[in-house]
C-alpha cells in the first residue's frame, strides 16, 4: 500500500508534483505546483517581496522555478494548440 504524503512547504510540493509527472499522473502534478504557487502568494500577502527569502530561496526564484515547470511539461492550462491564435 503507498503511504500517503502530505506536502507542507513549497518544496515539497515541488517535489511531490515531479515524482507525480513521472507517474503520468499530470493534472494532480499540476494541482500541487498550483498549491506551491498559493503558499508563495501567501507570503508575498503577507508583506514579502519577490528578494525575500521564503523555505532558504529567493522568492523571485521559487516563482521562476514553479512557472517553469508548468510550462516545460505543458501543464499551463488554456494553452492547447488549438486555442492558440494563428
Amino acid at each position: 500500500m503507498r503511504k500517503i504524503f502530505k506536502p507542507k512547504t513549497v518544496n515539497d510540493y515541488y517535489l511531490y508534483a515531479k515524482q507525480l509527472l513521472a507517474e503520468g499522473k499530470r493534472d494532480e502534478a499540476r494541482d500541487n505546483i498550483d498549491y506551491a504557487i498559493i503558499k508563495v502568494a501567501e507570503a508575498r500577502q503577507s508583506g514579502k517581496t519577490e528578494d525575500d527569502i521564503l523555505e532558504g530561496v529567493r522568492i523571485g526564484l521559487l516563482l521562476e522555478r514553479l512557472w517553469y515547470f508548468l510550462e516545460n511539461n505543458d501543464l499551463l492550462l488554456g494553452q492547447e494548440d488549438d486555442e492558440l491564435p494563428a
